[in-house]
């Protein structure tokens, strides 16, 4: 199944370079999609999110997941990702990034995430339905809303991350699929810093009126093909 894809990204201005990345891959039996967000704290975070998504591009290309059902998928991706983990600290020791993936294999999704960077569902009537939950200490109980996180200074503050500091915690969760899904991989700069106009416009055009004034704004956003 080939998706269409669109990737649109505006640097902010809190660090002098983009830190959102994204990659893709599209097997015979299932499609990979990516994004990181490199923390603006620490050295080479940038680079960590671009080696990350690398990494578990080249990997996933390589394992064996034509004979895998979704479940066994995930399994693999989980052990690709800790495998990353140990491969990669000693490269960028301070570095650390939030990372999102959404795999869509035959009539299954699912996605494993780390982090601030949010799946969400773009609806026919142009808002947004935001799925995954946001790895911080505003929402350490799970049950804000992302708008009520926005507003939360101590978002910034994340509770799983991609870091040699730490252990690795991903979150995995599978989505019931449809033909015609568009859907969104947002990094914390689109969904918490626009508003939903902003928003709106941002995926129509990828520009901004005015500029964000600190955090990378980015997003891909995957639209399933409609039943022939």
């Amino acid at each position: 199944m080939r998706a269409s894809l669109q990737w649109q990204s505006q640097p902010g201005t809190f660090t002098t370079d983009n830190r959102d990345a994204f990659a893709h891959v599209e097997l015979a039996n299932a499609s990979l999609y990516l994004v990181a967000d490199g923390s603006s704290s620490y050295p080479l975070s940038g680079e960590l999110a671009n080696a990350l998504l690398a990494k578990l591009v080249a990997d996933f290309t390589l394992a064996q997941t034509q004979e895998l059902n979704a479940e066994q998928t995930a399994e693999a991706l989980l052990h690709i990702i800790a495998t990353s983990q140990q491969v990669l600290r000693d490269g960028y020791p301070r570095a650390a990034c939030s990372y999102l993936v959404l795999c869509l294999h035959n009539d299954a999704a699912f996605s494993i995430h780390e982090g601030d960077c949010c799946l969400g569902l773009i609806e026919p009537t142009a808002s947004i339905h935001w799925l995954s939950s946001v790895h911080c200490f505003a929402n350490w109980q799970g049950t804000l809303t992302h708008a009520e996180i926005a507003q939360d200074t101590s978002r910034h503050h994340l509770t799983r991350c991609f870091s040699a500091r730490r252990p690795s915690k991903p979150e995995i969760k599978h989505w019931p699929t449809a033909p015609n899904q568009r859907w969104l991989l947002a990094s914390d700069g689109f969904w918490a810093c626009l508003s939903h106009p902003e928003q709106l416009t941002f995926l129509r055009t990828g520009n901004l009126l005015a500029p964000p004034t600190d955090d990378d704004i980015s997003c891909l956003s995957v639209t399933t093909p409609p039943i022939r």
